[in-house]
């Protein structure tokens, strides 16, 4: 046999290091370019305002009073609604959740709560006879917040479902509470049944903070750490508006009243 031939290996040319960043931050710079025109395609929200007067910056706001009380660093605090305008509760990583009346700085109620490093609470706002709390132990408690008595009482309900931990929390009635946590998530509760109604899960990081709408019972805002502050409607699974601008974590919302 006559013997093959064979064409010789071309050697490969391997690219300067130089070109191979350069092309890399061509192609960085592309995506970007197209991440910002996915942002602006889902830009369904818009924070518009017309003519705000100017604040008022006689009228300062002043220490009334101070609450003394909690041996820990207080976390987070709630006023209530209804014919107890002058109530409020607290709560510390001294593991106490603290009922107070603002006018007198007396303690109505003290709980002692299971878990020491509580990040939300709330009181209901139609009745004011219930708080919520719940922190790093991934649930929710309810205690009954009447005022009759001062001794700790243990909670009448826990909310369990969340994965990761709680970090806000708002009721819409006395029969219902939402929830926000670390998992992503936010959960419509359902009290008296103790279960679930719907989860709502269009967060792509930690959600941080809800706030329920003083107008519409059905409406309530969450933001994440995803940089994105969105509106819900409860009775949908999806949420109805995204809001984009941020360049970082956002930690909280809020209605404007």
């Amino acid at each position: 046999r006559a013997p093959s031939l064979r064409r010789p290996r071309r050697a490969k040319t391997a690219l300067p290091a130089r070109d191979t960043m350069a092309d890399a931050r061509r192609k960085l710079e592309e995506l970007r370019e197209e991440l910002k025109e996915l942002k602006k395609e889902a830009h369904n929200g818009t924070f518009e305002a017309g003519e705000v007067p100017p604040l008022d910056r006689s009228n300062r706001p002043s220490l009334r009073r101070t609450l003394r009380g909690h041996f820990g660093k207080v976390t987070t605090m709630h006023w209530a609604g209804g014919s107890r305008p002058n109530v409020l509760v607290s709560a510390s990583q001294d593991s106490n959740l603290i009922v107070w009346d603002a006018n007198s700085t007396l303690k109505n109620q003290a709980f002692s709560m299971r878990s020491q490093w509580v990040m939300a609470c709330a009181f209901e706002q139609e009745r004011s006879e219930l708080v919520a709390c719940g922190g790093l132990d991934n649930a929710c408690s309810l205690y009954k917040a009447d005022g009759e008595s001062i001794t700790n009482g243990r909670a009448i309900k826990e909310l369990v479902a969340h994965d990761g931990y709680l970090s806000s929390c708002r009721f819409i009635s006395p029969k219902r509470l939402i929830t926000a946590s670390g998992d992503s998530t936010c959960i419509l509760w359902d009290i008296n049944r103790v279960s679930m109604i719907n989860t709502y899960t269009d967060h792509s990081g930690d959600v941080m903070n809800v706030d329920v709408s003083p107008t519409d019972s059905n409406t309530f805002l969450s933001c994440s750490v995803d940089m994105t502050s969105k509106l819900w409607d409860i009775r949908a699974k999806r949420s109805v508006m995204t809001f984009f601008g941020h360049e970082s974590d956002i930690n909280v919302v809020k209605f404007f009243p």
